[in-house]
């Protein structure tokens, strides 16, 4: 279980505006949350190390590298061993069309979020990683017709 780490009012406004844009410069987050240029850096550098910011990434249209097509498979796994989880997490984490997967509670085991040039490609995709993986009892695909909101800030208020 991860310790929690204190955070102030300070901190928490830094976080708001760096979850909207990472690059603004320091100097601009620190005029707009009421603190000095090295006060800041200070505080992004402990936010980062303690782990509460966890990384800082570029955020890709998919469709502009040729990924035009987006799905939500819902996977329920076999019961038939402790690893089963774990080892299909492993697997998923493999694939580069998959760019993010969830152990869920509920109806289903795994929520993953896969990326396609085709149906014909995603098809082969999910052959190979559900219909044929006897790890996997049964997938649903979800195809994702336009998102209605993109990856948004954790709320800090």
């Amino acid at each position: 279980m991860e310790k929690p780490v204190s955070l102030d009012s300070f901190d928490l406004k830094l976080l708001k505006l760096v979850q909207i844009d990472a690059q603004q410069p320091v100097a601009e987050i620190a005029e707009a949350i009421g603190l000095s240029t090295p006060a800041c850096y200070r505080r992004l550098r402990r936010l980062r190390e303690t782990g509460v910011i966890e990384r800082e990434v570029a955020i890709v249209r998919p469709r502009t590298l040729g990924w035009p097509l987006s799905m939500i498979v819902m996977v329920t796994l076999e019961r038939e061993g402790p690893s089963t989880i774990g080892e299909m997490m492993h697997l998923l984490d493999r694939e580069p069309e998959v760019v993010e997967a969830w152990n869920v509670t509920g109806d289903h085991d795994l929520a993953v979020r896969i990326v396609a040039r085709d149906m014909e490609s995603y098809d082969e995709l999910a052959q190979r990683l559900f219909s044929a993986n006897e790890r996997v009892r049964s997938f649903k695909t979800l195809v994702v017709i336009r998102q209605v909101k993109a990856l948004g800030p954790i709320p800090v208020d």
